[in-house]
């Protein structure tokens, strides 16, 4: 096979775990009520499941780019689908909520050791601007995608087997990924090998789980309760004790410096809300179309198929732009697309609202991915230099898993919170999605309304961030404060 060749297989490998794990999450989000009913989980246990595995990948992604680069990036990414069969394996023969949301987390545990070396591989095997931003647009694409065909994915499969058919899938799926994965080179990089930052990685974990449990629980347990105030007061603690703490490392976990990058923020900021959008969608939306309007699994999947073709053909178009230095218009446009989108479903929800304006917001929605994954990914990855690729991309990675778990404690808290405003009990989401059909639809709206808030302060802070010049000083600065330290990667 030829070099050329080579690397397009070698991205299709990538991009197929990608697939493989963004699919996974996205299509359990169409079993969650038929699992509640079978697990008999309650609301915050439903939360917990649907956000476990994106909060392991989020807490883990930053160190395992590390290790990655420390002791190869094809032998991780073995490593990290053997983890995800396992993770996959146990979910499949879970019988309660403990179970589960542990084994989602060894899922994630799998995921967070795939993301960073495959987006670090897919970074070296194309080295030139134009095809390195198509490969990256590809792989933009593929997140987009895999998370737009998961409700319909899901809806199928659980139609015709059942919630636990969604991690047979994955095993399969992973099994036959494992065998392209001759195709990826070592990525063994060269020169010193960067250090674990025990302590950093301990404190960023501690905050976002300290932040997930009080935005989790706090809605079913009560704000003010001791549990509650407890997670608060850890997830205050360790982000202020991190920033002391890497200043003191010469290799933190995450280097605030890589932070005071504006293109960075920026594309961290786009990743973060674009996944608090559509993970948080996803999660409700699914009580709302199967409980509220008795829609079947597979009809749900089937009315969300608007928003797979608008990430279909976007993320495409996107791909292809973002390469042309576009990518500060499409993140920005794509922002605006999710305000409509959530604009339009704060206003149209109801019991009994028009199918074909709920279509639109879903179309809009899709549309909205697919502009906002490729300069994302882009823009985090060239903002540093290609040495740091590791890095860039476990922060890209990272961030997406942030969104998502954000999306699913964010909208979760604010619908029950409004449910329990409304004198509903809370304990069991489906049930009162099913019974109480108006003041859940009423807590969508405020849901929904909140996203569109963010999402247009996200536009507006994405155009300043993503100025051109800002990235070009950005790349300027990091090559020339450590241009001795170019590690060859093999």
């Amino acid at each position: 096979m030829s070099p050329p060749r080579r690397s397009r297989a070698a991205l299709l490998v990538c991009c197929g775990t990608l697939f493989l794990g963004v699919l996974d999450g996205a299509a359990l989000n169409l079993a969650l009520p038929s699992l509640q009913r079978d697990l008999r989980l309650s609301t915050a246990e439903l939360q917990w499941v649907a956000a476990s595995n994106a909060l392991v990948r989020a807490s883990l992604t930053l160190p395992c780019g590390a290790v990655a680069d420390r002791f190869g990036r094809r032998r991780m990414f073995r490593l990290g689908l053997a983890v995800f069969v396992v993770g996959s394996l146990l979910c499949g023969v879970s019988s309660d909520a403990v179970s589960l949301i542990v084994s989602r987390g060894v899922q994630g545990a799998g995921g967070a050791l795939m993301a960073p070396p495959a987006l670090a591989l897919i970074a070296n095997l194309f080295p030139g601007a134009a095809e390195r931003g198509r490969a990256l647009g590809t792989w933009s694409a593929t997140a987009g995608v895999s998370a737009a065909c998961g409700p319909l994915v899901g809806g199928v499969l659980v139609q015709a087997a059942g919630w636990r058919s969604v991690f047979w899938v994955g095993i399969g799926g992973a099994l036959l990924l494992a065998v392209g994965t001759r195709l990826l080179p070592a990525g063994v990089v060269a020169g010193p090998p960067r250090r674990l930052d025990g302590l950093g990685n301990t404190l960023a974990a501690l905050v976002l789980v300290g932040f997930t449990f009080a935005l989790i629980d706090g809605a079913n347990r009560g704000w003010t309760s001791p549990a509650v105030l407890v997670a608060v007061a850890v997830s205050v603690a360790a982000a202020a004790g991190y920033l002391p703490a890497a200043r003191r490392r010469p290799d933190p976990v995450l280097d605030p410096a890589h932070l005071a990058v504006p293109a960075l923020r920026g594309a961290v900021l786009t990743a973060v809300v674009a996944y608090l959008a559509l993970g948080g969608f996803t999660f409700v939306n699914t009580f709302y179309l199967q409980q509220v309007r008795g829609f079947s699994p597979l009809a749900t999947g089937v009315l969300t198929l608007p928003a797979t073709l608008g990430t279909l053909v976007l993320a495409n178009v996107s791909g292809r732009l973002v390469g042309r230095g576009r990518g500060r218009v499409l993140a920005t446009v794509g922002h605006l697309s999710f305000v409509a989108s959530m604009t339009l479903l704060a206003v149209v929800v109801t019991v009994d609202a028009w199918l074909p304006l709920l279509l639109v917001g879903y179309l809009l929605l899709g549309a909205g991915m697919g502009l906002v994954n490729p300069p994302a990914t882009n823009t985090a990855v060239n903002s540093l230099p290609r040495e740091r690729a590791g890095v860039a991309s476990a922060i890209t990675s990272a961030s997406r898993q942030i969104g998502t778990n954000l999306g699913v404690a964010v909208l979760g808290a604010v619908v029950v919170s409004v449910l329990a405003a409304s004198g509903q009990p809370t304990g069991d989401i489906a049930r009162v999605a099913a019974e109480a059909g108006d003041d859940f639809s009423t807590a969508l709206r405020v849901a929904y309304g909140l996203v569109a808030v963010v999402a247009a302060a996200s536009a507006w802070a994405t155009w300043r961030l993503l100025r051109p010049p800002a990235v070009k000083e950005v790349v300027a600065t990091h090559l020339t404060a450590a241009p001795a330290t170019t590690t060859p990667v093999r």
